[in-house]
């Protein structure tokens, strides 16, 4: 359970430290540029011990953490920007919700056990995902404000779905290092790409706080794939149930953050979402 645990501080961390971003003026693209570098460096030293031979051959797997990597950073940009304008509390659930999508591709892939109530799930987690965008004052609102979070949730959903096929299928648990370290470093070849593709962008990536939360960014984004990828394969239980007690207990964690400590408010229909979304969660163990 070790690996889950740290699974879940590790991914609440991803979503503090986007929201602390904004209270220093950090800039998205350098801060997620240097959050990538950061994992890659501790996948190839720490992991790895800066072993490059997993990589001087092709392997199976490589077109798909070449896919995953992509998508992680396309996903970042995309949690960094709703966490700043949204709030971490309604991200953190539109993202974790999404484990609709590979609880229900582990069910049907892996012939899992489905039951009424799995669907059940299923339907109230995107109701839970819809009353928590929920504003009084619908028209003076943002779009991006409900936009965000939907293909947040979405696309975190074949992101995850995408992680399980390839835990199962795809690696095996002396690779869990080097994939993960590949992963990164290509989120990390298209975060260069796309920061030094303005150059007002390269001056953004000697700003100190960017520095120091991107450095740290890095670290909490390296152990949350990590870890689930650890969590994945030696827990012992179901990925339908890894899932579910992972992203349930980082809405928990993220929610009681966001309400402490960055004041973030919810009206009653934002919390009947809220409570919905446990109710979803724990329906879907």
């Amino acid at each position: 359970m070790i690996f889950l645990a740290s699974s879940i501080v590790s991914s609440t961390a991803i979503y503090v430290i986007f929201r602390w971003a904004k209270n220093y003026s950090c800039r998205l693209k350098p801060l997620i540029t240097i959050n990538y570098l950061t994992a890659t460096l501790l996948g190839f030293g720490f992991l790895l011990q800066f072993n490059f031979k997993p990589f001087l051959h092709f392997t199976n797997w490589m077109p798909y953490a070449i896919s995953l990597g992509v998508l992680y950073i396309i996903m970042f940009f995309l949690i960094g920007l709703s966490s700043q304008k949204a709030g971490i509390t309604v991200t953190t659930l539109a993202n974790k919700l999404s484990l609709v999508f590979p609880v229900f591709f582990s069910l049907f892939w892996f012939n899992e056990t489905v039951t009424t109530w799995k669907y059940i799930g299923l339907i109230t987690a995107v109701l839970a995902v819809l009353l928590t965008l929920y504003k009084k004052n619908i028209r003076k609102t943002n779009l991006l404000w409900f936009i965000l979070p939907l293909v947040i949730f979405i696309g975190s959903g074949i992101i995850d779905s995408l992680v399980k096929l390839i835990q199962a299928s795809q690696i095996t648990d002396s690779q869990i290092a080097s994939f993960s370290t590949f992963v990164f470093f290509v989120a990390f070849i298209c975060g260069v790409f796309v920061s030094f593709s303005k150059k007002e962008t390269t001056t953004n990536l000697f700003h100190a706080p960017t520095l120091l939360l991107g450095t740290l960014l890095g670290i909490a984004n390296f152990g949350s794939l990590y870890f689930i990828l650890n969590a994945l394969n030696k827990s012992r239980l179901e990925s339908s149930l890894v899932f579910a007690l992972n992203n349930m207990l980082i809405v928990a964690l993220s929610a009681t953050i966001g309400f402490f400590i960055f004041k973030e408010k919810m009206n009653r229909i934002n919390v009947a979402g809220l409570i919905l979304a446990f109710i979803s969660l724990y329906i879907l163990l």
